[in-house]
């Protein structure tokens, strides 16, 4: 395999010089041409349960990802495709690894490049892949099903438990990597549920997301996050042969997302393939659900923000519309506060698919009889105050630059 294939930028005209947003030359000037390097790849790894890729971009940043397991990881390059392959649509990089690939997971790719395409078109190029098409074969027979202990996992592990072999948590993620305090928490609650689902747990520790995914223009939710999981489920190749990934959304609530019914089973190699779950129920239906379940009750975790620390903070969007839906289902669950502070829910800062999932929540409880006028009017304020607060910042903005521009013109 060689890295000498380059990108050749071929000048139209005579323009002032400049950068592109990955800080490479891309000036335009006479004859001159721009060659950019590929994104290369270089995967380390000597202790069995530890993978580490080097990962140096075509301007020369040198950057190191580390996953770590209690179970042994492949050590291949496979496992770094998905992650690889869409940081390098997003900024444009060809991708060169040095080590082979699965060629069932490079057919793959081919048909992720054209998913994220499709979705983003105006944020994603086609990029090409420089590796050494293998297969290693390894017997696996195990069923693995991430597990964060949200609604989502809850549902899929109670759900598929009798095809389910182990659970998979992952530290990284949703929670950032240096807060352990949190992770140890979560970790717990994780191993409790798992040895009451009757479970064995498989412990994941990377910097993905935070040493990679963070530093490039992806977006969590919408790029990165399923191309992080199919990283997890395929280094896990020696003991799965099946990954579930819980799906997000129904089926009627699809939109482009990082894991998808279209994309996740794409990420799949010729030793492990990925399972999206469950597209026919939606949320209020899966905490329906588990509110049935102890375990679930006892160890439900579903905020991301944290708030001061908390477990279940009660007052961001995702705590609060899971309060309502568990409300609607008459479940009663120990790892929320006793009561909801509805000054602060008021306050929220809410997203287009935050508001509609809480006007859901908000019918669902007013279906099943459940009234809470205090809580109804927070969820509502916070609802109408999504809509004009991003105006009132714009407004505020454009003041601010306009008096600039008065202040600037009386000086002179």
């Amino acid at each position: 395999m060689s890295w000498s294939r380059s990108l050749i930028k071929v000048p139209v005209g005579s323009e002032r010089a400049g950068r592109d947003e990955s800080g490479l030359d891309n000036s335009r000037c006479g004859t001159l041409l721009t060659v950019i390097s590929p994104m290369a790849v270089h995967v380390e790894g000597t202790e069995a349960g530890r993978i580490t890729a080097r990962i140096t971009t075509p301007s020369g940043i040198e950057t190191r990802v580390t996953t770590e397991s209690n179970y042994p990881l492949d050590h291949s390059a496979t496992p770094w495709l998905p992650p690889l392959l869409t940081a390098g649509m997003r900024k444009g990089w060809d991708i060169a690894f040095d080590g082979p690939v699965d060629s069932t997971a490079l057919r793959g790719a081919s048909g992720a490049q054209k998913v994220f395409l499709d979705w983003y078109p105006k944020r994603f190029r086609e990029v090409s892949i420089s590796a050494e098409p293998g297969r290693v074969a390894t017997g696996a027979t195990g069923v693995g099903c991430y597990f964060s202990g949200g609604v989502d996992s809850f549902y899929s592990a109670i759900m598929e438990s009798d095809r389910i072999t182990h659970l998979i948590f992952v530290h990284g993620f949703d929670i950032d990597i240096d807060d352990e305090n949190l992770a140890a928490r979560a970790l717990a609650g994780a191993r409790e549920s798992a040895a009451e689902l009757g479970k064995p747990l498989i412990e994941v520790k990377t910097t993905m997301r935070s040493a990679f995914g963070s530093r490039l223009p992806l977006d969590w939710g919408y790029d990165f996050h399923g191309a992080a999981l199919a990283h997890v489920g395929l280094a896990l190749s020696q003991h799965l042969s099946t990954v579930i990934i819980p799906s997000s959304n129904c089926r009627e609530e699809l939109t482009p997302w990082g894991s998808h019914p279209d994309l996740d089973p794409l990420w799949s190699s010729g030793t492990v393939a990925f399972e999206h779950h469950e597209l026919d129920l939606h949320r209020l239906g899966k905490i329906r659900y588990i509110g049935e379940n102890r375990t679930a009750m006892n160890h439900l975790r579903v905020c991301w923000e944290n708030l001061d620390g908390a477990f279940n903070c009660g007052r961001c969007a995702k705590c609060v519309r899971t309060r309502i839906g568990l409300a609607a289902a008459g479940a009663q669950c120990t790892t929320f506060p006793d009561t909801i502070d509805v000054r602060a829910v008021a306050r929220m800062d809410l997203r287009s698919r935050d508001r509609g999932y809480l006007r859901t929540s908000l019918a669902a409880m007013h279906d099943a009889g459940v009234t809470d006028a205090d809580l109804q009017r927070a969820v509502n304020t916070a609802i109408r105050r999504s809509y004009w607060t991003p105006a009132l910042v714009y407004m505020r903005s454009a003041g601010s630059y306009v008096g600039q521009v008065i202040r600037r013109s009386l000086r002179r």
